[in-house]
């Protein structure tokens, strides 16, 4: 196995491992909020506000699982019709979409949350904004699941470059067969040798 083999497999390793811890978090995380869906503000409020402070150092490890992919995926540049790069492809592209929502909607949310909200005085609209980090919030989760099982599947393909079936031009399958006082030239030694008295 070569150096890039080893460094390809070691990323591989890192970031499946990075995206299914992100996927079982936040998996987690959207059970919470299902279990409150029926609490009172004060309550809500009391929960979400420790809860989204503990989690705001996960952007580290959503830096590590982009790296990690796109290093994956310029280790493989020339395997780029495979299955397995494909599924890596895929997988990344997965875990963008997941950046991006995050970013864009559940992160602005959660510094209004911690910022402006109160246990005592709770924000008149809090629970349309409980509803719209939800559903943000679950369509990154499913994302970061189809990543996974993306790059989980990717795994299991192993590179086979070149066509199957059809012998390359310029691959060493063409040979010269030498049969006594004849010759032929085979793809693949399929000469019948010339069994003619001379």
């Amino acid at each position: 196995m070569g150096i890039a083999a080893m460094v390809l497999k070691g990323t591989r390793f890192v970031n499946l491992f990075l995206v299914g811890l992100l996927a079982g978090l936040l998996v987690g995380i959207l059970m919470v909020e299902f279990t409150l869906l029926d609490v009172s503000a004060s309550v809500y409020t009391t929960v979400g506000k420790p809860k989204h402070e503990i989690f705001e150092p996960i952007a580290a490890v959503y830096i590590l699982v982009v790296v990690s992919g796109i290093l994956n995926l310029s280790l493989m540049r020339r395997e780029f019709r495979t299955t397995a790069f494909v599924l890596t492809l895929a997988g990344v592209l997965c875990i963008i979409a997941s950046i991006i929502t995050t970013l864009l909607v559940n992160v602005p949310i959660n510094a209004e949350i911690i910022d402006t909200s109160s246990v005592e005085n709770p924000p008149a609209d809090w629970a349309e904004t409980r509803d719209r980090w939800n559903v943000f919030h679950a369509l990154r989760t499913v994302l970061m699941i189809v990543a996974f099982l993306c790059l989980l599947l990717a795994t299991t393909f192993t590179s086979r470059p070149g066509r199957v079936g059809r012998p390359s031009v310029w691959g060493p399958q063409r040979r010269y067969v030498p049969q006594g006082r004849n010759a032929c030239h085979s793809w693949i030694a399929d000469c019948t040798p010339d069994r003619r008295r001379t």
